[in-house]
């Protein structure tokens, strides 16, 4: 009887270690998550990346920091199922893209030109 309960001590240990481990995994903000705004660094020059949620919307910008871009910036905001707003274009100094939803998204999308490869934040 006591091996019996000691095991079952044992595996509700296990069972609460890999309990907290996966909750503090998936809690984890990930390094290119919605609100990772920051600086990023092109051959051209520098773009600052921001993004955000309020509670009713979610919103990126894409804006020109430093450098000589000419290109064109560009913002969306990509959801946890794949699907992206359109791709909002703007001026060589600042893309901005907003979408209504209750729902928080994953990434806000960032172009430094239109053939740039994407940032996410």
């Amino acid at each position: 009887m006591g091996r019996i309960l000691a095991g079952r001590r044992l595996s509700k240990v296990a069972a609460a270690g890999a309990l907290a481990v996966l909750v503090s995994t998936l809690a984890a903000p990930s390094a290119e998550a919605l609100g990772n705004n920051r600086a990023v660094n092109r051959s051209c020059g520098t773009n600052y990346v921001s993004s955000g949620f309020t509670g009713s919307y979610n919103w990126a910008q894409t804006r020109k920091q430093s450098g000589d871009c000419s290109g064109r910036l560009s913002s969306a905001i990509e959801y946890g199922t794949g699907w992206w707003t359109p791709r909002a274009y703007g001026s060589s100094e600042n893309a901005y893209t907003s979408h209504t939803s209750t729902t928080r998204a994953a990434y806000g999308l960032h172009w430094g030109c239109d053939s740039c490869n994407v940032t996410r934040s």
